[in-house]
């Protein structure tokens, strides 16, 4: 699987911002008694405020983002600011990354994936729901969604061209229009990775490598040809089963590692005959990140602290990335350290290189988790200072 830019020419190259939005879930069942330490304020900035917890009684700031919303918004809301910029970015030739992140319990998953047929709705609680996305289309995460836009989008060229080839007049030459779509789905877990869409006892494993030419990639890595969003997200949902997944006393099916699910496109179209075949090809990863904790929160012993230590260790290093990414976007020469976590390496092109690129941060409302979520918020708002390029890769 490529991550790196593509060998041919890229076009349209105009610098911007990440693009940070902030959802601030419900409390839930053990919250309902805790006082709000967040609060969204109008449309683009998020607000803590003193309450009784001894950290938050200390905050009081404001904090501004593209977007920021409360517990009244819908999967529908988030896909419509968050995954139709990115889709349709993505779909005109343009790589896209999309990242979920915060503390765990936060509602990374459920905002990328919605709930399955055995996860909760409400995760810092434990508590479980019968909510199914299957029966209840209106909680499909972002990546069904995507997925869905994607092959519509894919559905409603091929039509416009077979149209084309069956009209009448004789004068419209027929046109060649091609799409190919493969899906891979990496996973990393204490910085080791792991292929989810590989076959049972495989012995292949994926490495990161860096080319000169083709920049950063993984080999070894499973690429599936698709052709439609249910046989893609199917594939997913059975990636997904392989995650490790771990129980904390923050959420019952904790995330205990970071994954990285990738759609690459690409096109081949002739608008008629003799006409120069035009060549575009693009990258999507939607990367669902492990929540960062702290010990005293998750009650974290043996292999859960050990994998905490780990999934902190590499946002810390995802951290230190963006740190040196606001400094090079302000002129200053600086040392990025890609190379410190293997998801920072997976991500360098991503994060600055030449992609539309968007920064979900989930949060929790309640003053108990005021800590972490002053963390996810001043984190957010440093992301949003990194300027990137986007550029369209067609030949």
């Amino acid at each position: 699987m490529d991550i790196g830019p593509v060998e041919h020419t890229v076009r349209g190259g105009a610098n911007h911002n990440i693009q940070v939005l902030v959802r601030v879930r419900p409390p839930n069942s053990r919250e309902l008694d805790q006082v709000s330490a967040v609060l969204r304020d109008r449309t683009k900035k998020c607000r803590t405020f003193p309450c009784a917890h001894p950290i938050a009684s200390k905050s009081n700031a404001t904090y501004s983002y593209d977007h920021v919303y409360d517990h009244d918004a819908s999967q529908a809301d988030i896909f419509e600011s968050v995954g139709v910029p990115v889709t349709d970015a993505f779909l005109e030739g343009y790589h896209g990354c999309l990242i979920a992140y915060g503390q765990t319990g936060a509602g990374k998953t459920f905002t990328m994936q919605g709930p399955d047929e055995h996860t909760e709705t409400d995760n810092i609680s434990g508590d479980t729901g019968v909510m199914n996305a299957a029966e209840d289309p209106e909680q499909l995460g972002l990546i069904p969604r995507v997925l869905k836009r994607i092959f519509a989008h894919i559905e409603s060229e091929l039509a416009a061209a077979e149209n084309k080839e069956n009209a009448r007049d004789v004068n419209i030459e027929k046109p060649e229009l091609e799409f190919t779509v493969k899906c891979s789905y990496l996973e990393i877990y204490n910085e080791t990775m792991a292929d989810l869409l590989s076959d049972p006892g495989s012995a292949v494993q994926p490495n990161i490598r860096e080319h000169d030419k083709k920049g950063v990639f993984v080999e070894g890595l499973t690429e599936a040809s698709v052709q439609s969003a249910e046989e893609t997200y199917d594939l997913f949902q059975r990636g997904s089963h392989n995650r490790r997944v771990g129980i904390t006393e923050m959420n019952r099916e904790s995330s205990r590692s970071h994954a990285v699910f990738t759609v690459n496109l690409e096109s081949r179209r002739r608008a008629f005959a003799g006409a120069a075949l035009q060549k575009r090809s693009a990258l999507l990863h939607l990367v669902d990140l492990a929540g960062s904790e702290r010990q005293k929160s998750t009650e974290s012993a043996g292999v859960r602290l050990k994998e905490a230590s780990a999934i902190n260790k590499s946002l810390s290093a995802l951290g230190n990335v963006i740190k040196a990414l606001v400094d090079v976007s302000d002129g200053k020469d600086r040392h990025v350290p890609y190379r410190d976590s293997k998801l920072t390496f997976l991500l360098k092109e991503a994060l600055g290189g030449k992609a539309r690129c968007t920064l979900l941060a989930c949060v929790s409302p309640a003053a108990g988790q005021i800590e972490e979520t002053l963390s996810t918020l001043k984190f957010a708002q440093r992301a949003k200072l990194v300027k990137v390029t986007a550029c369209k890769n067609e030949e």
